[in-house]
């Protein structure tokens, strides 16, 4: 039975060297999402240099250890979101003032909550049929977890565009819609004028 590997890239680099590893992630491919494709290939190792974020790249490996094939990767930055009381239940709220501050005036939420700022499979070879969406968000999520197991926390959320493709898959992982951020001006290969923002509540 075949097995995922997960690299952080901070250790890629290390034993490899920084030429190295921009060699591999020029390698990556992602037709439907280029963003995630101009991340990997040109910003992901600074951001890293920057503690901006942190990635990981995941690897398909065959049961007797012979192949070893990248299918996809995900990136993961400290954040803080501001979620209106009016966009939540009552459930999510109550665990909101649990676990973040509440401001009157605007009747906001702050709360603490890793971004899951990447996530994609690698379309190089055929290998995003090695892994499925699905697995590789609980990867990121499972990562979250551990780290807010160190830290305190139970929130994640992530962003992505309005295409209902997107948006059901992210329901059908947990998440739940709670606002939209207008697009930055370098963030030219999303479509639209803003991102959907996605929260989720980790038990």
């Amino acid at each position: 039975m075949a097995e995922f590997v997960q690299i952080k890239l901070n250790d890629m680099i290390s034993k490899l060297g920084e030429n190295e590893v921009k060699s591999i992630l020029s390698s990556f491919v992602c037709p439907v999402n280029k963003d995630v494709e101009t991340f990997i290939k040109y910003k992901a190792i600074e951001f890293s240099k920057q503690y901006l974020s942190r990635t990981t790249l995941v690897y398909w490996k065959s049961d007797d250890g012979r192949e070893k094939c990248w299918v996809g990767y995900y990136t993961i930055a400290s954040k803080h979101i501001r979620v209106s009381k009016d966009s939540i239940s009552n459930t999510t709220a109550k665990r909101m003032g649990n676990h973040g501050s509440f401001n009157p005036a605007t009747k906001e939420y702050i709360v603490p909550a890793p971004l899951i700022a990447q996530l994609g499979k690698n379309f190089a070879d055929g290998n995003n049929y090695l892994i499925s969406g699905s697995d590789l968000l609980q990867m990121a999520t499972t990562k979250v977890r551990e780290i807010q197991n160190e830290i305190g926390g139970r929130f994640v959320y992530l962003e992505c565009e309005e295409k209902c493709k997107l948006l059901d898959f992210y329901k059908a992982n947990g998440f739940t819609v709670f606002g939209k951020r207008t697009l930055d001006r370098d963030e030219t290969d999303l479509d639209g004028e803003y991102l959907i923002q996605l929260l989720k509540y980790l038990k």
